[in-house]
């Protein structure tokens, strides 16, 4: 009588590991855009301002469509009549990943590792190059 008890108890011990195991949430993995559109582009564009704490940023039509990172510069300063004011810049560039975990596609910037997920936004891992 004891051996089945036993033999049963290991079995639920064992089911429930495993169901525990395929619940934890993946890691997040670099991701390419699979849909790009003028929704998604302004979805990201929008997500990349908010990581950054910018107003407006502007991004390529293909922005993550071959590669899972993009940089973004900070715009060159001009004078009143649209020419370049010369002068150097110190800014280090920003840097955005797209990523994917689980169903959903996050955007993260990479510096300081906060991320958004996006709602709009569908994609695949990224290529292994």
């Amino acid at each position: 009588m004891r051996k089945p008890l036993i033999g049963l108890i290991g079995m639920v011990i064992i089911t429930g590991c495993v169901a525990t195991a395929s619940e934890e949430p993946s890691l997040p993995q670099a991701a390419t855009l699979t849909n790009p559109s003028v929704e998604t582009h302004a979805e990201l564009q929008q997500a990349i301002a908010n990581l950054l704490g910018a107003s407006r940023v502007v991004i390529s039509d293909n922005a993550f469509t071959q590669y899972s990172q993009e940089v973004i510069e900070r715009a060159p300063h001009k004078d009143a009549n649209g020419l370049l004011i010369m002068g150097r810049s110190t800014d280090i560039p920003d840097a955005v990943q797209l990523l994917k975990q689980g169903d959903s596609c996050l955007l993260q910037h990479v510096q300081s590792g906060k991320a958004i997920t996006l709602s709009q936004v569908r994609c695949k891992l990224e290529d292994a190059q």
